[in-house]
């Protein structure tokens, strides 16, 4: 993206990942320098305790040993397995785009 557009992504979106690990926190953090990362797919028992107690967002710190450097602002999205509400812009929907 750097090379061909001039940017550098801050910000991931998992579509569809399967299982989680303090690795990956460490990776999009510290290594590709992710301030933030989303993703739909979480354990439903997880998700139904996040939700009760309004922690769908929050930081994943991967290590106490790598400190801040190894953690990222995460949040499982609220509704499910697709695109938050305003942002599907697949050709079976009807939301404007973003400028």
């Amino acid at each position: 993206l750097l090379e061909e557009f001039g940017v550098t992504p801050t910000i991931g979106w998992q579509i569809d990942p399967f299982g989680h690990s303090a690795t990956q926190a460490a990776l999009l953090s510290a290594e590709a320098g992710f301030n933030g990362l989303f993703f739909a797919r979480i354990d439903e028992q997880d998700k139904t305790k996040r939700k009760a107690d309004k922690t769908l967002e929050m930081i994943w710190r991967a290590s106490e040993s790598l400190g801040a450097a190894a953690q990222v602002f995460t949040g499982a999205f609220w509704g499910g397995y697709g695109p938050p509400d305003h942002f599907c812009w697949d050709i079976h929907c009807n939301d404007d785009p973003v400028m």
